[in-house]
């Protein structure tokens, strides 16, 4: 056996006796609290988000006078989004939005409540047709409920990154509904 054969089969054989109690079906008991996750994933941070299993375009339109600015950064909007492996732009004025559209392909477009509707003409005028996700930080139970009366998806900050990305996913799927066949 060659030396790098011999050194695949080791691994092999290493990995299987790692993963040999979770396979068996070993309780908890067998490892100390927390050794699971340095074992297999040899010390990962417990605080790193999933990754998302549709990474979005998003256009976020931050206008200054808005809510969404604070839920960025107070809620920790923009740091879960991207931790998610969305990829982000930041507009802060009308114009901004507009070249923004108009230059790039956006699946999402992430905006204060009172901007969506003002906004949501030039998604559906822009060739990527991006979804208006309209944003709420720290929103009243009346206010929280009359956005998702009016909207499908709203996103409320601040929240877990669990609901921020539960939000976005849903977007994403019905997005994926209501897209024409390829091909046709």
């Amino acid at each position: 056996m060659r030396p790098a054969q011999k050194e695949g089969h080791l691994r092999k054989i290493l990995w299987s006796l790692v993963f040999l109690p979770f396979v068996l079906g070993m309780s908890g008991d067998a490892f100390g609290c927390g050794d699971k996750l340095v074992v297999v994933g040899r010390g990962l941070k417990a605080s790193r988000g999933m990754g998302a299993p549709h990474r979005a375009s998003i256009l976020l339109y931050a206008d200054p006078n808005g809510s969404l600015p604070a839920a960025l950064e107070e809620g920790h909007l923009r740091r879960d989004l991207e931790r998610a492996g969305h990829r982000l732009r930041t507009a802060t004025s009308r114009e901004e939005f507009d070249t923004a559209l108009g230059t790039g392909s956006y699946d999402l477009i992430l905006a204060d409540l009172k901007a969506a509707p003002l906004l949501e003409s030039a998604a559906r005028a822009a060739a990527s047709r991006p979804t208006v996700l309209p944003t709420l930080f720290k929103p009243s139970e009346a206010e929280l409920a009359a956005a998702s009366r009016q909207y499908a998806c709203v996103v409320k900050s601040p929240g877990e990154q669990k609901d921020y990305m539960t939000v976005i996913n849903e977007a994403m799927a019905e997005r994926a509904r209501q897209a024409p066949p390829k091909g046709k």
